[in-house]
């Protein structure tokens, strides 16, 4: 599915107040999802509970970012579960990637694809763990031992840890990453935890930027969300409820546009070309 391209003929004055609006819009998300890097830019999805979306959201972004980006991008599995970001994203290999000794001493972006997972979209997948142990997170040593090698060979990499404890995991997790989604339910609790722990994350990284993600996986609507959203002095990035990931053929129309702006907020709190990432765009409300 051509994810931008799709919803251009389908936008109205629901979204947007006008066609031309709209178009607007996204045409601004577009480039933002293109513009240049000057080194690898890492993204990281975390949740603090598990049921929230996240692998599904972070597999959607990378699949952005991997078809409107002319660069390589790689996902980096490492979350728990049978409902895994590489299942998601359509790789043609689920299970975790063997080690190679190419990518341990990578010298060129050949080295660095070495027997990696690869999507229709044309993402690089790795997941990360242990096929006796499908329940087991990644820890963040094997994260580092299994990226660091390969990561400066791709433009951005998007990685998704999982549900991460917040006094033990969460820590690594910022300190990885230029900018982390902390996914979350949609409820005002849910909300509330996300946003605690993202002013938590900010002081542990200062230079790590933290935008609190809630996904409608509930189907409860998102009006605590949007509230949220109006909230001074914090990024939150509302996500419609998708039934593409439950056995939906077709994602709807305020998904993917949401999708398309969280990833475009998401590559310019990376870059940090932008003084505040705090704005949400009309759209994602």
């Amino acid at each position: 599915m051509r994810i931008l391209d799709d919803v251009v003929p389908a936008l109205g004055r629901a979204f947007f107040g006008s066609v031309a609006g709209g178009a607007r819009e996204l045409d601004d998300a577009h480039r933002a999802i293109r513009q240049g890097v000057p080194t690898s830019r890492r993204i990281a999805f975390a949740s603090l509970r598990g049921g929230t979306g996240c692998s599904a959201t972070a597999a959607a972004v990378a699949t952005v970012l991997a078809r409107r980006r002319s660069g390589r991008v790689l996902g980096v599995d490492g979350a728990a579960g049978l409902r895994s970001f590489a299942a998601y994203t359509g790789a043609d290999r689920t299970d975790p990637t063997p080690r190679s000794d190419r990518r341990d001493a990578a010298r060129t972006s050949w080295d660095a694809t070495d027997g990696l997972a690869v999507t229709p979209s044309g993402l690089h997948v790795l997941r990360i763990g242990d096929p006796r142990l499908p329940t087991r997170q990644a820890a963040p040593a094997e994260w580092t031992d299994a990226v660091e090698p390969i990561a400066r060979f791709f433009d951005v990499v998007v990685g998704d840890w999982g549900s991460r404890s917040p006094f033990v995991d969460l820590g690594a997790v910022a300190a990885d990453a230029h900018v982390v989604a902390l996914v979350t339910g949609p409820d005002r609790p849910a909300i509330e935890e996300g946003v605690a722990h993202a002013d938590a994350v900010r002081r542990h990284a200062p230079d790590t930027r933290v935008l609190v993600v809630p996904v409608d996986t509930t189907r409860t609507g998102l009006r605590a969300a949007r509230t949220a959203a109006e909230w001074p002095g914090h990024a939150v990035h509302p996500i419609p409820n998708d039934p593409s990931t439950t056995g939906g053929r077709e994602r709807p129309t305020a998904s993917r546009i949401a999708l398309i702006q969280l990833t475009a907020a998401l590559v310019d709190a990376a870059v940090d070309r932008r003084a505040d990432p705090r704005t949400v765009p009309e759209v994602a409300r």
